[in-house]
């Protein structure tokens, strides 16, 4: 395949048995539900069926743009709907597997050494036409004997012309939403997703043991920042900085552009970062401390850290994530820290930053083999700035695997 290493000859067993086993498993959870076909539109769904990112998908958001079709019936493939243009880009495994179809926009390809054989002659649109998108859809769902029943997709993401022109051109088919359906495929990974994340938070921890060598008083987050992101894009699979939201004394917020505030001596500096390789992104977290720490963040740091220990201790296979929160929530306050509130204390990651389930007080969902969470125990006040401790897990059948090696103490930089 002519892509990155991430899909060079060493991965490539392993990435078409990633799309064997998500195929599986959505004809099984289609059998459960008694749905006959399960239908992409969001980037990362598309991406998940399909077995290959659309570049228009993740860069429009608008559902529709591409499509992935897959059946319940073994006997008829996934049928890959997207704009001719791109559909140049897919490698040729998906297109022996797939059945692909697809659609012009305003952008001609020309075929002067006639290597496709054919071209189109007709006036070409100005923007995309979502309406004959989904008559293509329609065409899709009756080629693949789905004239009537039951058809999961992603209806609270659709735009109104979208869910307008599902209605119009598609008949006798009760359309359910797929959300749910998708959420627990996804939070299974395969083993090619776990080595992709397992790599963005070598990656990620990287960026942060780059970035800490240059800190000092007097440094910035956008100091911090660009060195991050200067450390984790010199990996050439990496696409971009899935998360960098890194802060120095008071300034906890969030912000789109880091704060270009110059740190003093005893500030705290938080790291919340990932690294997204192949669309895949890791979510990991570290505080430091410009100088000595003062007493109170001690006191806070120390009632955080006895919390994420506690996460470590009692997460692994078949333990509740309500029960989880609820214990180290108690133990966070017994600590020290009466005040502590938070709604959750971590979530499954994958193709998202913060993928369900959640690690919350309502969610009774178990942790399971071959989910990758993220466990954290966040703190944020007026006066003080930002504190967070976040590792990401693998678990296992026994266990978990720790895909950070960062010290998690407050360390003085």
């Amino acid at each position: 395949m002519e892509q990155s290493s991430v899909y060079n000859d060493e991965n490539f067993s392993s990435w078409k048995r990633h799309l064997d086993i998500v195929t599986e498993r959505a004809r099984i959870k289609m059998e459960e539900l008694n749905v006959d076909s399960l239908v992409a539109l969001s980037a990362e769904n598309y991406y998940y069926l399909a077995g290959f990112p659309s570049y228009f998908l993740y860069g429009r958001r608008q559902a529709g743009l591409a499509m992935a079709v897959m059946f319940r019936n073994p006997n008829k493939k996934t049928v890959l709907i997207l704009n001719e243009f791109e559909a140049a880009s897919l490698p040729k495994e998906l297109m022996k597997r797939n059945e692909v179809r697809t659609y012009p926009i305003w952008v001609d390809v020309d075929d002067p050494y006639n290597i496709k054989g054919e071209k189109y002659q007709n006036k070409r649109p100005v923007s995309f036409q979502i309406d004959d998108i989904f008559k293509m859809l329609n065409s899709a769902l009756l080629d693949g004997d789905v004239e009537k029943g039951r058809v999961a997709t992603e209806l609270q993401i659709m735009q109104y012309p979208a869910w307008e022109s599902l209605h119009k051109n598609t008949k006798n088919l009760e359309f359910v939403e797929a959300a749910e359906l998708f959420q627990e495929l996804r939070s299974i990974k395969t083993s090619w997703e776990i080595n992709l994340l397992r790599r963005t938070a070598f990656l990620a921890e990287k960026g942060i043991s780059e970035s800490i060598k240059i800190a000092k008083t007097g440094i910035t987050a956008a100091d911090l920042g660009a060195k991050f992101k200067t450390t984790i894009m010199s990996d050439p699979d990496c696409i971009s900085a899935r998360l960098h939201i890194i802060s120095i004394g008071g300034d906890f917020a969030p912000r789109r552009m880091l704060s270009t505030y110059q740190g003093e001596e005893g500030d705290i500096v938080k790291f919340d970062v990932g690294a997204d390789i192949a669309g895949y992104g890791s979510d990991l977290a570290r505080t430091f401390v410009l100088g000595q720490a003062k007493d109170e963040v001690k006191k806070i740091y120390n009632a955080l850290r006895t919390g994420h220990d506690r996460l470590l201790e009692i997460v692994g296979p078949g333990i509740q994530m309500n029960k989880v929160f609820e214990e180290v929530m108690g133990v966070i306050k017994k600590s020290g820290l009466k005040s502590y509130n938070r709604g959750h204390l971590g979530h499954s990651v994958g193709m998202v930053i913060e993928e369900p389930p959640f690690v919350s007080p309502s969610e009774t969902t178990t942790f399971k083999p071959g989910m990758v969470v993220c466990l954290e125990t966040p703190y944020y006040a007026y006066g003080v700035g930002a504190i967070m401790i976040e590792n990401m897990l693998l678990i296992t059948e026994n266990g978990y695997e720790d895909f950070n090696k960062l010290s998690r103490d407050l360390i003085s930089l």
